[in-house]
């Protein structure tokens, strides 16, 4: 079988394991599920969360930098519930702005375009759009559903340190914030560079340090809404 890029695959590659996916075995025909529940047709691309090699630790002792200025950001990644959307959610909160969420992914980071592109298509009049989660896709061409995605949306540049675009951050409309580390995604569709390394989280009454494209995104969406 003709070796294909990470990000588009058919429903039953991913269940028979024909494909090296980044979940363990028993999960596969659960993503398979969850592609068929919001109408995905084989080869629509699975989008992976950044969680996958993006890290954080808990704060002890130290000091955590003050907090920004307020203002709401759409976050369209996992439910608030889940270690990566509760993380992401945190540092847009310790940096001073309300996160209203748009659960696009599961809560283990795996989702499809097509409810991206919805999510995308209902936060259109919204002043600041974060989406903390990507795909490379084949031929790196961008998944055509994507396509129109808008000018208020910030996206994390990935963390496989290559050049290869990452979509839907290497689409020219899109505000695509890497880190400065040698894990972020770079090249001329980078726009933004970004602290992506123990970046503060505050979630609930625990502090953590966050690393990884996500919470670089996250650090730049927190700058960019109005202040009330």
């Amino acid at each position: 079988m003709r070796k294909r890029l990470r990000g588009v695959y058919s429903h039953e590659e991913i269940a028979t394991g024909a494909i090296r996916m980044y979940t363990k075995a028993p999960d596969r025909l659960r993503v398979v599920d969850i592609a068929r529940e919001v109408g995905a047709t084989p080869n629509h691309v699975h989008l992976s969360c950044p969680i996958m090699i993006g890290t954080s630790r808990p704060v002890v002792g130290g000091h955590i930098p003050e907090l920004l200025g307020e203002g709401t950001v759409a976050l369209l990644d996992t439910p608030l519930d889940a270690p990566h959307g509760a993380l992401v959610a945190g540092v847009l909160r310790h940096h001073g702005a309300t996160v209203r969420p748009f659960p696009v992914l599961t809560a283990s980071g795996f989702g499809d375009d097509l409810t991206l592109a919805a999510a995308l298509r209902a936060t259109r009049s919204l002043p600041v759009v974060l989406v903390a989660s990507g795909t490379y896709s084949f031929n790196d061409e961008c998944p055509p559903v994507l396509a129109a995605t808008g000018r208020n949306v910030v996206a994390a540049a990935g963390n496989g340190g290559s050049t290869r675009p990452w979509w839907p951050a290497a689409l020219p409309a899109v505000t695509a914030v890497g880190a400065s580390a040698a894990f972020s995604g770079h090249g001329p569709w980078v726009d933004v560079v970004a602290n992506g390394v123990d970046v503060p989280a505050t979630v609930g009454s625990t502090q953590a340090l966050c690393t990884g494209t996500s919470f670089a995104a996250a650090l730049h969406a927190a700058t960019l809404v109005p202040v009330p």
